[in-house]
């Protein structure tokens, strides 16, 4: 699947077992970046989920990303996207659109515990968000943290995936190094609260993605 099937697919409405998604006010711009807004369908009137740009690239020398933004975490039903079926599901069928070297930018002022995490200095794949996107193919990481122009949006996390198979590892070689720092100096955070339980969560985040890096 590439980049325009499946935003004609979001337009004819995405069935994702969890929930029914539907894009709308779907716009190409000149520089070729596809804008849209998708809706979470139910029985009374649609809500807004989250806002999109996609870029299908131009092979060998641009490649595809998407970006989300202006997420909307909580629901009329008084669920939340984040951590919820419908933000994997929906993260699985857009990240398909994504081959070696794709970009995914995910906007995360409003996730909570990807911010705090950031914030911290947890590693990118202990995140919330960050765990994810390894968990999909995603094995270069960036926090935006400040935004680096006029239209860049707030601040974001990147995830690339890797252009072959050296590039995987060299990526899960530093992830490793940053994580195995993270749990040696695990007993320095001294915080409480909310942070204290994002800090052991992140640290339960970061020995599964050791342990899944060294089954590969």
């Amino acid at each position: 699947m590439i980049i325009k099937e499946a935003v004609c697919r979001a337009e004819e409405g995405l069935d994702l077992g969890c929930a029914r998604i539907i894009a709308r006010n779907v716009t190409n711009g000149k520089n070729g970046v596809i804008r849209l807004e998708l809706f979470l369908q139910n029985d009374a009137n649609d809500e807004a989920l989250l806002s999109m740009a996609l870029y299908a690239g131009r092979l060998p020398h641009y490649k595809p990303w998407i970006e989300l933004y202006c997420i909307n975490d909580l629901l009329k039903s008084g669920k939340h996207y984040f951590d919820s079926s419908i933000e994997d599901e929906l993260l699985r069928f857009f990240c398909q659109a994504l081959g070696p070297g794709g970009k995914i930018y995910i906007e995360y002022y409003c996730d909570h515990e990807t911010a705090s995490g950031l914030a911290m200095g947890f590693p990118l794949t202990a995140t919330r968000q960050g765990y994810k996107l390894f968990n999909l193919g995603f094995t270069w990481f960036k926090d935006y943290y400040y935004s680096e122009g006029g239209h860049e949006g707030g601040q974001k996390l990147l995830g690339e995936m890797p252009l072959d198979e050296a590039s995987r590892r060299r990526h899960l070689k530093r992830i490793c190094a940053e994580i195995d720092a993270f749990l040696e100096g695990f007993d320095d955070f001294g915080i409480c609260g909310l942070q204290e339980e994002h800090l052991f969560r992140a640290r339960g985040r970061a020995k599964k993605v050791l342990s899944q890096i060294a089954k590969t």
